[in-house]
């Protein structure tokens, strides 16, 4: 007498197991787990892969008062034929601005000027401190705000929620986890264009608005403290006539802790130019790196990532969203691969599928 075989019934499966087997797997493969019942659809709510290992877009919906999306775009490279779509995230989100990106998690500027950390993957959110640079500004009115009017950096850590946000006011100011207010950070009154923070090292380096000089600051103990390490970013010599726009960047490598100068230039012929250059440990000048090996480079973070063998991210490539923070022109948002000096644009799927505001690189899942 022959047993006859239980038929499984997939949709009972326990949800803990569904989202322990998924948040190993990629984010489409977890798009498409979503679809397979309502049962898995619920126990995937908020799951987010952990093992992602490729920078991803987000697009911003525009602001307007005929946008009823309050939904942001998202552009998974391993997956070019698709673009997806968040969960609503709220109405006053679509009022605020990204200032700043790390791991799953966006710093995020409201019309009060007021700041939080927030997860477009799990809704997750973070409010910080109240801040006062209403009263250090002079702007009719504060609907008008424009993200490249803050300058701002974060880093969180994804399963402690231990974060740092640094941002310019009137002075440079910070908070982190545990505090109820902002704290200025002592000879921070300086004008600063971008700003990196690097946790392994524990260090703040702030490039200052006329990019001649870095400032750099230690939060390894209680109080920030400057540090003498000042880096000059000295002009390169190009004959600028020959160009519609340059601007230069600083970069820090999570492989070797190198600090990195990068300089982006947009040619007459709309074609685009990025020579990156490290400094020289005993003549303390800058040479030029003629590869980043296997590693890539997210201009929006400010960091490079390890890119050898990951399939998704180009290895010796530059993530770029456009020359301004606020941009909304997809013809300058590109990977730039510094051994062919070609760009690839992004695929019309992602283009036709939302009128947005801006756009930034970000890394889910980033831990380092």
């Amino acid at each position: 007498m022959t047993q006859s075989k239980k038929k499984v019934n997939w949709s009972e499966l326990c949800p803990e197991m569904v989202r322990c087997v998924f948040e190993r797997l990629s984010f489409t493969c977890l798009k498409r787990g979503r679809s397979v019942c309502s049962s898995w659809r619920t126990a995937l709510r908020g799951c987010v892969p952990k093992r992602n290992q490729i920078p991803w877009l987000i697009l911003f919906p525009r602001k307007n008062n005929n946008n009823r999306s309050s939904s942001c775009v998202l552009f998974v490279p391993e997956d070019r034929d698709n673009a997806y779509r968040t969960r609503d995230l709220g109405a006053d989100f679509v009022k605020s601005s990204c200032v700043a990106t790390y791991g799953s998690w966006l710093l995020m500027l409201d019309t009060r000027w007021n700041l939080t950390i927030l997860n477009p993957l799990t809704g997750e959110r973070i409010d910080l401190p109240t801040t006062d640079y209403a009263r250090y500004q002079r702007y009719q009115r504060l609907d008008d705000i424009k993200p490249r009017d803050l300058v701002a950096c974060l880093w969180i850590d994804d399963r402690s929620k231990d974060y740092l946000v640094v941002c310019k006011m009137d002075n440079l100011i910070f908070t982190k986890k545990g505090n109820h207010s902002w704290r200025s950070i002592s000879s921070g009154k300086g004008l600063y264009k971008q700003m990196v923070y690097e946790h392994t090292s524990q260090k703040l380096y702030a490039r200052s608005y006329y990019n001649i000089l870095v400032h750099v600051w230690s939060f390894s103990g209680d109080e920030p403290q400057q540090v003498s390490e000042e880096l000059y970013l000295n002009e390169e010599e190009f004959n600028l006539q020959d160009y519609v726009d340059s601007r230069v960047y600083i970069a820090v490598s999570t492989v070797s802790g190198q600090v990195l100068k990068v300089a982006n230039l947009l040619h007459k012929s709309k074609r685009w130019l990025f020579h990156v250059y490290k400094m020289h440990a005993v003549e303390l000048t800058w040479e030029v790196v003629d590869s980043l090996g296997d590693e890539a480079l997210i201009i929006d973070m400010g960091i490079t990532v390890v890119a050898k063998d990951v399939p998704g991210i180009k290895r010796n490539s530059i993530y770029f969203s456009g020359l301004h923070n606020g941009n909304s022109n997809p013809d300058r948002i590109f990977v730039f691969d510094l051994t062919t000096h070609e760009i690839e644009p992004l695929p019309q799927c992602v283009l036709s599928s939302i009128r947005f505001s801006d756009a930034r690189w970000f890394f889910p899942g980033l831990d380092v």
